[in-house]
């Protein structure tokens, strides 16, 4: 059943598609629930980003849940709980409950999001950001669709039956949920690890080919297979695999070694990894968690754009019915950046080269806002906007592959990623809106956007040095 790997992938797209169609329409939503609520925009801007806060927030939790209860069962009921906490949150008046059913109904996004995941990564090991970064146009056409399919439900049905409409959409996470399956047991699996991936790696070191998977292990020159085969013809015998398997835990041992050394961190904090190791192996994985703040960044730039692109438009005086179409031209901005990123990766460029450059774009497409407020000009930005985050969103994926460096790891890491950008987003909501109900002004306020995105494009630029360096050193150590 090795082909079931692509429903999880339409199934993961599908969820993109509800989660971040979800947080767009709330663009629509926004001023009116401001009056209904008889509430301010940072108090709106925090209750619109409790779903996808909720969702990354407790995909830590849910990763352990899933040790213990089927992962199908999981997903599923979480798309019933997102589903009718949406609607229910239709029917309230009352900023606190409307905001208890919002969050709720992230609890049942990432109760969803979490199993395809971590069922993506088990059917696609080696190709995972590939797969995933196809699974991402999901994320793109919602932004894209929801928000006029919302915005035209709202002129037709009202604010209630517009969130009924939401709610209703919500539920085909159910069936999400229920594609879900166990990956077979072969080398291209996480469930078959014991023998094959034994081999894939020797394979690996021996030819010297690059794998996102085991990019800490394998990064030998081309030409090293030929002095391999000079030196051993019996290379694929049993010793040599166990003397690699020795190699390769030596390496583990002497990386963490060189990255957690006293130079590098107080002893108490040494001491503090080394205790840590026993409860949670991503504690010793220092790399990984200095790329925590990209996902925080990235999130919030993200969803401050996300939520507050039509309202800035209004603001302007563009009339509801035309500030709309920004999101679906932000959203075929988006699709366009990820059919060209798809195909640079599998010309295998360097991915951290793209993400850097369309890093900077983003970051002067949100300076250069106070240009004018016309139409054609705002569409534009939206556009190279879109074209930007929608390649972004992408980086996440990477990092769980290039900056992790045991993939026993990867859960977790996934989830702590998650969790750093739930966090952004919730940020997102709140600070964006207290910052334009101080200033009244969005565009001071995209501007300020601007600057946080920069600062997570230098932080991106230092994990890509400090990545090659691991490369680098990992490279000499099996030379010699």
């Amino acid at each position: 059943m090795w082909y079931w790997g692509y429903w999880i992938v339409v199934a993961k797209s599908v969820v993109l598609f509800i989660v971040t169609g979800i947080a767009k329409s709330f663009g629509v939503f926004i001023p009116t629930m401001v009056e209904r609520l008889e509430s301010d925009y940072a108090t709106v801007g925090l209750i619109c980003s409790l779903p996808a806060t909720s969702m990354y927030l407790l995909s830590p939790f849910v990763t352990l849940v899933l040790k213990k209860i089927n992962h199908r069962v999981v997903a599923m009921l979480g798309g019933v709980l997102c589903g009718s906490c949406i609607i229910a949150s239709a029917f309230f008046k009352n900023s606190v409950t409307v905001g208890v059913c919002l969050a709720l109904s992230g609890v049942g996004l990432s109760m969803t999001y979490m199993p395809t995941v971590i069922a993506l990564n088990d059917f696609f090991r080696e190709k995972f950001v590939l797969m995933n970064t196809i699974t991402l146009y999901g994320y793109t056409t919602g932004s894209m669709l929801l928000p006029i399919i919302m915005e035209r439900s709202f002129e037709a049905y009202g604010y209630v039956g517009a969130f009924i409409i939401l709610g209703g959409i919500a539920f085909n996470l159910f069936a999400c949920g229920a594609t879900i399956r166990k990956a077979p047991r072969n080398a291209a699996t996480n469930e078959g690890r014991s023998d094959n991936e034994v081999k894939e790696k020797q394979k690996c070191l021996s030819k010297g080919e690059p794998s996102m998977q085991t990019e800490g292990i394998c990064y030998r020159e081309e030409e090293e297979e030929v002095e391999r085969e000079e030196d051993k013809e019996e290379d694929d015998s049993e010793e040599c695999v166990l003397e690699k398997r020795r190699l390769i835990q030596n390496e583990r041992r002497n990386t963490s070694t060189q990255e957690t050394s006293p130079n590098a961190r107080s002893s108490w904090t040494s001491s503090a990894f080394q205790t840590g190791k026993r409860f949670c192996g991503i504690l010793n994985e220092p790399l990984y968690l200095f790329t925590i703040p990209i996902n925080f960044l990235c999130l919030f730039s993200m969803y401050s754009w996300m939520l507050f692109l039509v309202p800035h438009a209004e603001h302007l005086g563009i009339p509801p019915s035309k500030a709309i179409f920004l999101s679906t031209i932000g959203g075929i901005g988006g699709i366009i950046g990820r059919t060209i990123f798809i195909i640079l990766v599998g010309k295998g460029i360097n991915v951290y080269v793209v993400y850097i450059a369309i890093g900077l774009i983003g970051t002067a497409s949100f300076l250069l806002d106070f240009i004018s407020s016309a139409y054609a000009v705002r569409a534009t930005l939206a556009f190279v906007q879109g074209f930007s985050f929608f390649i972004e969103d992408a980086i996440m994926s990477s990092l769980f592959k290039d900056a992790v460096f045991d993939n026993r790891n990867f859960n977790m890491a996934v989830a702590l990623g998650l969790f750093a950008g739930g966090l952004g987003a919730t940020c997102a909501g709140t600070i964006t809106g207290y910052l334009f109900d101080v200033t009244q002004s969005f565009t001071m306020v995209f501007i300020i956007v601007g600057f946080i995105h920069a600062v997570m494009v230098v932080n991106l630029f230092i994990v890509w040095m400090l990545i090659k360096r691991r490369r680098q050193d990992v490279s000499s150590y099996f030379d010699h």
